[in-house]
């Protein structure tokens, strides 16, 4: 039988599995003694566990430790926690050494109290773990019991109190809800003195105002599991369609078109041109298209650079002489791998600018007498200028060829001032130009797009719902598609796994009440992001702050995760329709959602974010794709403070900016290098730098953008599908 010390002893090797020295074992539970004393009680414990122990206890002439683990249920519990949670959660972590005591020994009894804290907040991890995971599968009790667990030993926790609160309210018991936060409020004041978090707040009220005892389904992650599709046909664009037909026959007979498709944010602008660029290879165009970007330091030529990448492997490419792919080979260089015999090209001159814009239009012109050829631009908006003054030279040096340009504008989101805008005007006043302006739907419209999406059988249902969806977002076809997102997710519909019908909750319609979907579309999506568990959410915010969007290897080092382990969070992200993948990266699906995840961060959570993005690509690039990425790169390592980082790819941006001729472009990376300086040496290369291409350089501002329309409740009476048992 051992004795209090050398139980007490035997313990702390076994928890601290390393070795340790006479000294220190001594003042851990002798310290009060004299030194001569203490190392004599420190051999008599030894004795004791050595003949417990045997071979298992290494005994040195200065050190000691346990030669062999030993079973305890503080090792079990903590191995459990990784692969087991379930089994972790039944350890009675917070009676560790409950009873237990050593006389006269401080520094043990602080090691103790050390080691039931992180025993505890371990403990409190793997609750939180589990609880989060039976709100998602609708498991109520389960999540109510495990919240009390947490709370029993944290009692101030906040994120305890949360679950608690929410548990009892999903299960249907309000009133136990609100008096379970009652409890907690009070013991928050009279022990800490401040009130609970502005999250719990918020949820109480939500509670507080849902006085008819309707319960919503919680959103989880299995509701996309029998979501539908959400696609449906052009309903109310036969008039654009049309219009873009016409345009495409003008020009299969050999005549040049524009057309400026415009219309507000989310009102199916690239939907449409997506069909329609569809139809137009069937009929045997040669597709070609480039997308603009937000942002002051966005890459000038960027639409133009993806519409050549995309041309390299397009019929009639080799029809243009070498002397202009060279000149084109300086803006997209993978052109010398698709013609690997072409010469080198001359350093950019100014004074020969001209050449880079007549080997783009020779380029184009050679595609475009293969076979007539359409070219769009997305976000026209977003065009930097010169990337606008490109295009406005290739429409003019172009005209008496048979192609198609498609701009895509969203109305709003330039400013009258903005080189977009200057083009679009000077587009317009072309006599060969047309506008085909894309609205909202109509009620009706949106009606016939629920009828189709929802396979509905009655003759006249889903209408009323319908017009309560028109009047909630103005027939905007995004807002629609996110709100019905929503509403499946609260398992207020459903869908017919054999017919694909959407059906109406019973116990929905039955309640007789308002059902809460949400205020305002962001809502809808906030709504959707916040029932993500947390490794996906952090994935998410990650995608949103990049804009750009994420490789998987640049995931894997932010979040400390394998290059698989990322993927999955990915595709498990695109399978809940929150992102897209294109071409190995993963993105956020739409704007509205970057923008909805970017703004509920706070400033020094977005700090961190670019800061971790910026480090990341500093480790995942490869020397050949640095330069690409260095203005991506600089601008995450300035938004991060991280300085050195920031003038090094600045500096590596700005130089390639100026092998584009993009001076703009170069003197905005100068200045952002400038303002990371840290050595007077920094100071004077940006210096030099900056003085040989500021004659040639300009600036420009980013416009702004529009709030989507205001949400209300969706009632009962509107629910006018099918009622499922």
């Amino acid at each position: 039988m051992l004795g209090a010390k050398p139980m007490a002893l035997l313990a702390f090797m076994a928890l601290e599995r390393r070795p340790h020295t006479r000294e220190s074992l001594a003042g851990l539970l002798w310290g009060d003694s004299p030194e001569a004393e203490a190392r004599g009680s420190l051999r008599q414990a030894l004795k004791q566990l050595r003949e417990a122990l045997g071979a298992g206890l290494r005994t040195e002439r200065t050190r000691i430790e346990l030669a062999v683990p030993v079973a305890c249920d503080v090792l079990e519990f903590r191995e459990a926690a990784e692969r087991e949670p379930v089994r972790a959660a039944g350890f009675d972590v917070p009676k560790f050494l409950e009873g237990f005591s050593v006389r006269r020994a401080p520094l043990f009894d602080e090691w103790v109290a050390a080691t039931q804290a992180v025993l505890l907040r371990e403990y409190h991890q793997v609750l939180g773990r589990l609880g989060r995971e039976a709100v998602n599968q609708w498991r109520w009790r389960d999540a109510v019991e495990l919240a009390d667990r947490w709370l029993a030993t944290d009692p101030l926790s906040d994120e305890a109190a949360h679950l608690a609160v929410e548990a009892r309210y999903l299960s249907g018991n309000r009133a136990a809800a609100l008096a379970r936060y009652g409890e907690y409020r009070a013991l928050l004041a009279r022990e800490a003195g401040y009130e609970p978090s502005r999250a719990l707040q918020a949820l109480v009220r939500r509670v507080e105002a849902d006085r008819n005892g309707a319960e919503p389904r919680p959103l989880t992650d299995e509701w996309y599991v029998h979501a539908p599709s959400f696609e449906a046909s052009l309903v109310g664009r036969e008039a654009p369609w049309k219009q873009l037909t016409a345009a495409w026959k003008r020009t299969a007979r050999g005549r040049t078109g524009i057309v400026l498709l415009e219309g507000e944010s989310g009102v199916g602008k690239s939907r449409l041109a997506d069909e329609f660029l569809r139809w137009s290879v069937a009929e045997g165009a040669t597709v070609l298209r480039g997308q603009s970007h937000e942002g002051s330091l966005g890459i000038p030529y960027e639409p133009v650079v993806e519409v050549l990448r995309g041309a390299l492997d397009a019929p009639g490419i080799a029809g243009t002489a070498a002397e202009w792919l060279v000149e084109v080979g300086r803006l997209v260089p993978e052109l010398r791998e698709r013609f690997p015999g072409l010469p080198g090209g001359a350093a950019p001159d100014p004074a020969d600018g001209w050449r880079l814009f007549e080997g783009v239009a020779q380029l184009l012109g050679a595609v475009a007498a293969e076979r007539p050829l359409v070219v769009l631009i997305d976000d026209l908006q977003w065009g930097d200028e010169d990337s606008c003054n490109l295009l406005r030279f290739l429409i003019r040096r172009l005209e008496r060829s048979p192609v198609l340009w498609l701009g895509l504008l969203t109305l709003g989101e330039v400013e009258r001032d903005a080189p977009a805008a200057r083009l679009c005007r000077v587009l317009r006043a072309k006599a060969h130009a047309e506008v085909v302006a894309i609205g909202p739907l109509s009620e009706e419209e949106v009606w016939q797009m629920v009828r189709e999406m929802g396979h509905v059988s009655a003759p006249s249902g889903g209408r009323r719902f319908a017009g309560r969806l028109f009047r909630i977002t103005a027939g905007n076809p995004f807002y629609i598609i996110e709100l019905l997102k929503t509403m499946f997710a609260q398992g207020l519909l459903a869908m017919e796994e054999q017919t694909g019908e959407w059906t109406v909750s019973s116990e929905a319609v039955g309640a007789g009440c308002e059902l809460p979907v949400s205020q305002t579309v962001q809502d809808a999506i906030s709504e959707r992001v916040e029932r993500l568990p947390d490794e996906l959410r952090d994935v998410l915010i990650t995608l949103a702050v990049s804009g750009v969007g994420c490789r998987p290897d640049v995931l894997s080092h932010v979040h400390g995760i394998s290059r698989l382990h990322a993927a999955s969070d990915g595709d498990a992200l695109v399978h809940r329709r929150l992102a897209i993948e294109e071409a190995g990266t993963y993105r956020c699906a739409h704007p509205v959602i970057a923008h909805m995840v970017r703004d509920g961060l706070t400033a020094s959570r977005r700090q961190e974010v670019h800061r971790s993005l910026a480090l990341a690509l500093g480790l995942v690039l490869r020397p050949e794709e640095a330069s690409a990425a260095a203005s991506e790169l600089a601008r995450h390592a300035d938004r991060g403070s991280e300085p050195g980082l920031a003038y090094r790819y600045a500096l590596l941006a700005a130089e390639g900016a100026v092998s584009r001729y993009a001076y703009t472009e170069a003197l905005s990376w100068l200045d952002l290098a400038a303002s990371s300086t840290r050595e007077t040496a920094e100071s004077e290369l940006v210096d030099r730098r900056t003085a040989d291409v500021l004659e040639q350089a300009g600036w420009r501002e980013a416009p702004g953008g529009r709030a989507p329309p205001v949400t209300r409740e969706i009632v009962t009476e509107d629910l006018d599908l099918r009622v499922r048992g």
